[in-house]
């Protein structure tokens, strides 16, 4: 149900008891990005209102409970969290304190013949490439030069030389650059999951990205749990006087002449302001909540249209009971594919989040969080949805036993999402995870712009600039709150 009065959730450490008739911003939607832009906006003084359809914030970057054990929704670990990472530097500008379990190794990669070990030090993982792949040794080096190098151009911002040379290339081309060793292509691409796309479709730009984050200082899980993360930049926005409604959905954004007016709620209650942030699936903010075909310009339109969304996953949230040792699962990344030509084939993720934070369960009980991942063609069509989950369930748990036997006898809970289910939950097209996918015409200067045709109407998060991820919305919620405040003054 929508209300016009701001809910009161258990977070929440500022009541408010009535809402004002207009803000200097409002921001559409409670994710990562939405939550830091609201955030730096409310620190700077600006009256401030944040707008959820869930009852909960964080977006993907949520928890839910069943029977005292605590799953995470979907993202199962953080990057950039270091001091000087965008998390880490982000944090400290907003005065956010919060606990982080640094994980070391990074990453696993389980092939079917052969396991890599991510550690959690880009040049130990360097080394250790160059010592099983010798006759690639000074390839890898050259690579990872220009990996960073182009990275951190685009975190920067910048037109440049490395930027040019790899802007049209696919993560694929890049990788067939340096390397004629397909086992070394297959580890280098073994992560590809976090960004949605194969290397023979994913950028080249939008894999540097996202994987010299995690690369370069590892990765890290909040302490309490992803839903804690969430939480902590929503509590510091309470602490600045900024105004929350959840479970609240915005019906229409409203417009004066071209100049964005402030928005309409489903109980009809308008609520008024001349700079609207959308922190939502970008098809739902300009087919939907402009729903005026003269509201936004007929080739902004067009190029929306022809954009296509991430793919989605299947998630399976475990609740596994006494009596089996789960510490010989690793971490990482399950992969179906025997050599590179067919590292785009169906996988898994694996994490056991409680070997990290037992307290996520409930006493000498334990958690099992599985990502899986199948192509379009298998869920696009689909009509019944329950008889997929359960062909899903069936053979993952069958995949899972074969790492740990009689893995079956100890579940005491199952629970599990489908990307009808990420839809429901986030309104995203399709139940996209990523957002826009990451091909190399919907990345960089490709990819919408957080600035938009209609005046005072900003775009943040995934479906814009720089991309998917924590580490990017983080930096995308930032650098628009930045840009609201440098067109402010």
């Amino acid at each position: 149900m929508s209300s016009t009065k701001p809910i009161k959730p258990h977070i929440q450490s500022t009541k408010i008891d009535t809402l004002y008739p207009s803000y200097d911003v409002i921001v559409i939607g409670a994710g990562i990005a939405g939550l830091i832009c609201a955030a730096f906006l409310a620190k700077s003084g600006k009256k401030a209102l944040l707008i959820e359809q869930h009852f909960i914030p964080g977006g993907y970057c949520t928890s839910f409970k069943r029977k005292g054990f605590l799953f995470d929704a979907a993202v199962h670990h953080i990057g950039g969290c270091g001091k000087w990472s965008v998390v880490g530097r982000c944090f400290k500008m907003l005065g956010i304190e919060m606990d982080f379990y640094h994980l070391d190794p990074m990453d696993n990669l389980i092939f079917p013949t052969f396991s890599i070990e991510i550690p959690a030090d880009l040049d130990e993982y360097l080394l250790r490439l160059q010592k099983r792949y010798p006759h690639e040794k000074d390839n890898i080096k050259w690579f990872f030069q220009d990996f960073i190098r182009l990275y951190r151009a685009t975190f920067h911002n910048e037109k440049s030389q490395i930027i040019e040379k790899y802007k049209d290339m696919t993560y694929g081309m890049m990788l067939d650059h340096f390397f004629d060793d397909s086992e070394l292509k297959m580890v280098l691409s073994g992560q590809w999951g976090y960004v949605g796309l194969a290397p023979s479709k994913a950028s080249a730009i939008a894999m540097s990205q996202m994987m010299i984050n995690y690369l370069k200082d590892g990765a890290f899980f909040p302490k309490g749990g992803t839903q804690e993360f969430a939480n902590a930049i929503f509590r510091k926005f309470i602490d600045f006087g900024g105004h929350v409604m959840l479970s609240s959905k915005v019906k229409k954004i409203l417009k004066k002449g071209p100049s964005v007016n402030g928005v309409k709620l489903n109980d009809d209650k308008e609520i008024h302001s001349s700079v609207v942030v959308s922190n939502i699936d970008a098809r739902q903010t300009f087919y939907h909540l402009l729903n005026d075909e003269n509201d936004v310009d007929a080739v902004y339109l067009k190029n929306i249209e022809g954009m296509k969304e991430s793919c989605s996953f299947f998630l399976l949230y475990l609740g596994i009971g006494k009596g089996i040792d789960l510490n010989t699962l690793k971490r990482g990344f399950y992969l179906s594919g025997s050599n590179f030509d067919s590292i785009d084939s169906e996988w898994m993720y694996i994490s056991v989040p409680t070997s990290i934070c037992q307290a996520l369960s409930p006493q000498n009980k334990q958690i099992i969080s599985i990502v899986v991942y199948k192509k379009e063609e298998f869920y696009k069509n689909v009509t019944d949805w329950e008889l997929l989950k359960q062909n899903i369930v069936s053979s993952t748990l069958e995949r899972l036993e074969s790492y740990l036997p009689d893995i079956k006898k100890h579940i005491e809970i199952i629970e599990v999402a489908t990307p009808k289910t990420l839809e429901r939950y986030t309104l995203n097209t399709n139940g996209a995870a990523y957002g826009w996918a990451v091909s190399v015409d919907q990345i960089w200067e490709q990819r919408l712009s957080p600035t938009t045709p209609i005046s005072g109407l900003y775009l943040a998060g995934h479906w814009t600039r720089p991309g998917p991820g924590i580490c990017a919305v983080v930096s995308s919620g930032w650098s628009v709150a930045n840009l609201i405040l440098k067109n402010w003054r």
